[in-house]
């Protein structure tokens, strides 16, 4: 048996995909709302000096543009690293740039002098729920030090709904506290304002309001401590039969208790409400739905006229400065063209959705049709990624109200004589809960069965308790309101 050994030289040929940096940034920045996008053009700007913000008017732009590259005669010999900054800097359409107002419809960044907030809108910041108890904290002359220390960590274990989160063990080991120390503090702290605060469970939370309002009787603290699950369920017949009292006294009771506020740390705990800025304005102008981008808060963007002067020179600098100037000015050019790709690629999807959901924008949400994203994808000749990026995180303002993009794309469910969006649907058992009785609220069987009588919709009573739950409406059992 012999072995031979050879070497052979083999050439193949494979294909695979490669995401360069620049093609990966062009994915960020489709995926990017307009607040996003704002904040990385300005991140980009301070790293690219070549990069900055067009002040000047239109028509003056273009002609320096035009006239600049080619000022001054050329007596040096043109090398490769000359021609390649050249070549980043003229690929540019710099006249149709200009006048198309660059990538974005503004020559600012960040908000007119006529939007921007008073002057004392920001000197002072909304009293949080610790920073109120922690005042009450300090006016308590009772409190030694170590106490005062141990009311401050209680504080901070307190949620914002008003409910102590940590045990109280748990704080006592945890700063090696006197067990009684720590509990003392806390039953101070639960005298505070608001009245319910410190409290570590519901019964407790209303136990405490009860007696500081005074109503702390019998049959409140009964029903409180032994039935809030009856309650909850307003089984009130139940809680009268094991109460043994009349069910008269106990719907009293229960007008007096429901007064009390299960979360009484809230008044505090409000936030600032996030206002939503659109990416797109859709509007009707001479029977004809309008797309605008919205580009008010992005700065306008021209490379500067310096750094193309200097690409046009030679021999004045050195090989790593002509390179670093080559770089910089094509991270330029390819930022510009991917914003403008950007705006293109979104303008193409929101003009899709109009196409495919125009019924919803002549008369409203009730005529959303079921949709997917392969339905735009094929119609703009894009894969269904792209779509899913486009739509991510962003907004549209319609004669209907502000909805994310997303909100067009809906699951069909079956109306016998032809599917209709979920979300429709979603808005048809909101109105029959709207206009149905207090004391009689409808079940999720009966507005199956409205749903099929009145609209000819088929669908199932788990699939109108999952909607109802995504809609925040409780059971039928909880919205009777029986006083």
């Amino acid at each position: 048996m012999s072995i031979t050994l050879s070497q052979n030289l083999r050439l193949t040929q494979t294909q695979q995909l490669v995401l360069t940096p620049q093609l990966q940034q062009a994915i960020k920045l489709l995926q990017l709302n307009q607040l996003e996008l704002a904040a990385m053009v300005t991140q980009e700007m301070e790293t690219n000096p070549v990069l900055e913000e067009f002040l000047e008017t239109p028509g003056e732009e273009t002609e320096e543009s035009a006239s600049s590259p080619e000022e001054g005669p050329s007596t040096a010999p043109e090398t490769d690293d000359r021609r390649d900054s050249r070549e980043a800097v003229r690929e540019m359409d710099w006249n149709q740039y200009c006048e198309n107002r660059g990538v974005t419809g503004s020559s600012r960044s960040g908000y007119d002098q006529d939007e921007a907030n008073a002057w004392d809108y920001n000197l002072t910041r909304p009293q949080t729920l610790a920073d109120h108890l922690l005042w009450q904290l300090q006016m308590t002359p009772s409190l030694s030090r170590d106490e005062q220390l141990i009311g401050a960590v209680l504080v901070h274990n307190i949620s914002d709904d008003g409910y102590l989160e940590s045990p109280v063990a748990d704080v006592a080991a945890a700063g090696g506290y006197p067990l009684e120390t720590v509990g003392r503090v806390l039953g101070i702290i639960q005298q505070f304002d608001p009245v319910g605060i410190g409290a570590r469970d519901l019964s407790e939370c209303l136990l405490l309001q009860m007696a500081g309002m005074g109503i702390d009787n019998h049959l409140n603290r009964a029903i409180v401590t032994s039935h809030l699950d009856l309650l909850q369920n307003k089984n009130y017949k139940k809680i009268s039969r094991l109460l043994k009292v009349d069910e008269v006294d106990v719907i009293t009771a229960i007008k007096t208790i429901l007064t009390l506020d299960p979360k009484p740390g809230r008044q505090y705990s409000g936030s600032d409400p996030q206002a939503i800025i659109p990416d797109l304005y859709v509007f009707k102008h001479e029977g004809q739905w309008t797309i605008v981008m919205n580009d008010d808060r992005l700065p306008r963007l021209s490379i500067s006229r310096y750094y193309r002067e200097l690409a046009d020179r030679q021999g004045e600098f050195n090989h790593l400065t002509r390179n670093y100037l080559a770089e910089k000015i094509r991270s330029a050019q390819w930022l510009l063209k991917s914003i403008e790709q950007r705006q293109r690629t979104i303008h193409k999807v929101m003009q899709s959705i109009i196409t495919f959901q125009r019924d919803f924008f002549d008369r409203g949400p009730h005529h959303l049709r079921p949709l997917i994203l392969r339905d735009v994808a094929g119609d703009i000749a894009m894969h269904e990624s792209t779509v899913s990026r486009v739509t991510q995180n962003k907004y549209v303002q319609t004669p209907h109200g502000i909805f994310e993009l997303k909100y067009f794309f809906n699951s069909s469910i079956n109306q016998g004589d032809g599917d209709i969006a979920s979300e429709s649907v979603k808005q048809k058992i909101l109105e029959i809960i709207a206009n149905e009785s207090p004391t009689k609220p409808v079940s999720d069987k009966a507005i199956a069965a409205q749903l099929a009588r009145q609209f000819n919709i088929s669908i199932a009573r788990r699939t109108i308790a999952k909607y109802r739950d995504l809609l925040g409406i409780l059971s039928s059992n909880r919205r009777k309101k029986i006083m």
